[in-house]
């Protein structure tokens, strides 16, 4: 296994900070009844190959999946605007819970994690430029 330099390292959360989370423009979200406070995310799941969609059919399988989100989720979900950077999320979200910056990071990296694997936020990186 190679292992990364200290400045490698040091590189790559640099570039990680600039990464732009983006929200899925074929997510629903819509406040929980029950709880306004809250969102219920719903986003289409793709059958991409044949076999997939006749299974699906097949199987009866919804064509949608839903998450509903605490409200702290929620609150989160809400900061992502398309235009801040994952380490301007970092500190805004710092500042209001009265977090650390490395605090704040681990929570909203973990929770970006799942929101991406969920398919209802994506990571882009600008360009910059030349």
């Amino acid at each position: 296994m190679k292992t990364k330099s200290i400045q490698q390292q040091d590189e790559q959360f640099r570039q990680a900070l600039q990464a732009v989370p983006v929200r899925n423009a074929h997510v629903r979200a819509t406040p929980l009844p029950e709880d306004p406070q809250r969102l219920e995310v719903e986003v289409e799941l793709l059958y991409r190959t044949p076999v997939q969609r006749f299974l699906r059919r097949l199987l009866r399988a919804s064509p949608t999946k839903r998450y509903k989100l605490d409200r702290l989720g929620t609150r989160v979900y809400g900061m992502i605007d398309g235009r801040k950077t994952y380490g301007e999320l970092v500190d805004e979200f710092a500042a209001a819970e009265k977090l650390t910056f490395f605090e704040s990071r681990a929570l909203l990296g973990q929770f970006l994690q799942h929101l991406a694997r969920r398919g209802l936020v994506v990571a882009t990186v600008r360009k910059s430029a030349p």
